[in-house]
């Protein structure tokens, strides 16, 4: 896969500060979709973690635990508290998909069926993860359209642009 430097930043500071800066990139507008989907427990923090970066840019945000499209939850403010997942969504056609770097320890299948499934024309799907280079490690870019990676991490968080 080949990528080039978008954003790159010093420490963690710029985790959120990026992701932020690459929902913006998409050009995403109001009331449209941005889905997360990653495992129960970190890749859902972290999905909270993120959507309470971009909280104010009025996107309808969802998670999907471990890619399965019955496990939709809409992410919603709650102020005093932050971002936390309410009631069950049936599948939505999203603009923006973030693929979390915990779905590699599920199976396969019900990331591609949740991409065919969610994809809205000009779907963005962004691969998100703190382990550089796992998306190409697993060879996921040869079968997931991505056209960003965010590689999170304490140091030298970067956000890619996939080259076609």
């Amino acid at each position: 896969m080949k990528k080039s430097v978008l954003f790159e930043g010093s420490d963690h500071t710029n985790m959120l500060p990026f992701f932020r800066r690459l929902v913006i990139e998409t050009g995403t507008k109001r009331q449209e979709n941005l889905l997360f989907a990653g495992c129960e427990g970190p890749c859902y923090s972290m999905a909270t973690f993120f959507s309470f970066a971009i909280r104010d840019l009025k996107l309808n945000l969802y998670f999907a635990t471990d890619a399965r499209v019955d496990q939709i939850r809409r992410l919603e403010h709650v102020k005093g508290l932050g971002m936390i997942a309410t009631k069950r969504e049936p599948p939505v056609k999203c603009k923006v998909l973030v693929l979390m770097s915990g779905l590699v320890h599920v199976p396969f299948e019900n990331t591609l069926s949740l991409v065919q499934e969610v994809s809205g024309e000009k779907v963005t799907i962004i691969g998100e993860t703190v382990v550089p280079g796992l998306f190409e490690e697993k060879e996921w870019h040869t079968r997931v359209p991505f056209k960003y990676i965010f590689e999170f991490s304490m140091k030298n968080p970067t956000v890619y642009r996939v080259e076609e």
